[in-house]
């Protein structure tokens, strides 16, 4: 069986792990491959996991001198038909120096293993789309069919509306839900594949993913003890797809809450760095979801509710939005600056409970909070003047005021005027609220505060209302720590 081909139906029945909790067995299988890391490595997994590890700065000259080794060793690869023949079809494709970096990137510019998956991303997608669309560059919900399509929309994948406390995205798998998919089709798995490689397709397009990874939740709550061929070949595929696209796997958390039989299989079927970076959580609900939130998923957001039930309005939304964007760069040039996805600094303008709750919005909050007293204090002239101070700090530590605009489905840039406006708009409402003294919040203890999990690992949380009784000085060195703040590594870990 080739690399790139799914198992066939002649594929042996699974056979459930001799040990009656599968998830010792899957224990047994991470530490297996941590043993075999080096000290180094092994803290490189690990920060990696709670998204502590350090960005690398990207510099013009190590740009250029890992691209030029990755093409050298694209060159010496072996099973490059597909390739071959992306290049013949459009060179201007394959060696677009912003498609190459993101494969650098997601490999920690490790020109060796970029230009490996580089060459097993043409082969992928052949084998999935065909010549047709072998070299196009951007996979659209028109590209994977109506089928696919609708297997998208039953939600069973689902990439949530807000990043982690790191600024990753997160891309939440539910298969208990998979059973209306598998009912309606004859041979869902290639419509499957099809519906997440979109999903993957459209976060390879932000650069911030790019740069810190994407972690990935199996949500294998409610599943029965038998897992099937549709399971296995699905998650055999989802293996190579994840090994293929220009996407770093941070980590995998799997949750459940009986001794399920798709853990093995995952743990089997996946390469040995994506083995490492698995995380179990075994229980109900709400201690699953606590688990995730102590590893900085955002809970609020979450697609399945702590009864149990599929939430679809926030998926609804998301393809919505990637339908008016397809539509939109099919006549238009892309708007440069404009995302998908903002990051946990940008600002974001507009109404609603997702806008106030947002991670930037909240620290821009604080922000505001601390210069309320001078804000009031001085002429009409000097408040203009002092608003825009407010916007340079905010792009000082990388955020940007966001708008969200409807004919692209993106969120793009705002003006300044725009920026400044929803400035001197929050110094009015602070008035209106009698908030002054530097608090968005109620008037509660100054301290830190420590969640415990269940398991003894905490994180530290710096909580938001206190950050006004600072000083400017000691609220922008807050930011750059973050609002939440993880223990280097949960007990877990130790």
């Amino acid at each position: 069986m080739s690399m790139m081909n799914l198992p066939r139906d002649d594929v042996p029945a699974y056979v459930p792990p001799a040990v009656s909790d599968s998830s010792r067995s899957v224990d047994e299988i991470i530490a297996s491959e941590l043993q075999k890391l080096s000290l180094e490595e092994r803290e490189k997994v690990y920060e990696d996991v709670h998204g502590v590890s350090d960005m690398i700065e990207e510099t013009p000259e190590m740009i250029a001198s890992c691209l030029e080794q990755m093409d050298h060793e694209v060159e010496l690869s072996n099973d490059k038909d597909a390739y071959e023949q992306a290049k013949l079809q459009s060179p201007s494709f394959v060696s677009n120096r912003l498609f190459r970096l993101a494969f650098l990137r997601c490999t920690l510019f490790n020109p060796k293993r970029a230009a490996q998956r580089f060459v097993q991303y043409f082969s992928y997608k052949l084998e999935t789309f065909g010549a047709e669309k072998l070299v196009k560059s951007r996979i659209t919900l028109e590209d994977i069919g109506k089928d696919a399509a609708r297997v998208l929309e039953f939600g069973t994948v689902q990439v949530l509306p807000q990043r982690d406390s790191k600024g990753r995205a997160v891309l939440v798998s539910m298969p208990a839900f998979l059973k209306p998919v598998v009912g309606a089709y004859d041979d869902p798995v290639p419509l499957m594949t099809k519906a997440f490689l979109y999903l993957m397709s459209t976060l390879s397009e932000d650069e911030e993913t790019q740069k810190k990874g994407i972690v990935i939740v199996s949500y294998s709550m409610g599943m029965s003890d038998h897992i099937d061929q549709n399971h296995r070949k699905l998650i055999w595929s989802s293996s190579l797809l994840a090994q293929s696209f220009p996407l770093r796997l941070a980590c995998l958390h799997c949750c459940y809450n009986f001794s399920s039989p798709l853990l093995p299989v995952i743990a089997f079927m996946a390469n040995s760095m994506i083995r490492v970076r698995i995380r179990m959580h075994r229980g109900s609900h709400s201690e699953c979801q606590y688990k995730l939130m102590s590893f900085g998923i955002p809970i609020k957001v979450f697609p399945v509710t702590l009864d149990g039930s599929l939430q679809l309005a926030n998926h609804v939304k998301w393809i919505e939005k990637r339908r008016k964007k397809e539509a939109y760069l099919n006549k238009n040039l892309p708007i440069e600056g404009a995302v998908d996805l903002p990051s946990n600094h940008d600002v974001l303008l507009g109404r609603g409970k997702h806008i106030f709750g947002h991670p930037g919005n909240r620290l821009w909050q604080e922000l505001v909070a601390t210069y309320y007293d001078q804000y009031d204090q001085v002429p009409k002239d000097d408040k203009t003047k002092l608003a825009d101070q407010i916007v340079d700090i905010v792009r000082g530590y990388s955020g940007r005021f966001r708008k969200l605009d409807n004919e692209s489905g993106m969120w793009v840039e705002a003006s300044r005027l725009e920026a400044r406006d929803k400035v001197t708009h929050r110094f009015r409402q602070n008035r209106k609220s009698g908030l002054k003294g530097g608090s968005t919040h109620s008037n509660e203890p100054a301290v830190t505060k420590t969640r415990k999990d269940s398991d003894g690992g905490g994180k530290r949380l710096i909580a938001p209302y206190i950050l006004g009784q600072y000083s400017k000085a000691v609220f922008l060195l807050l930011i750059e720590l973050h609002i939440e703040q993880p223990s280097k590594y949960s007990s877990m870990e130790r």
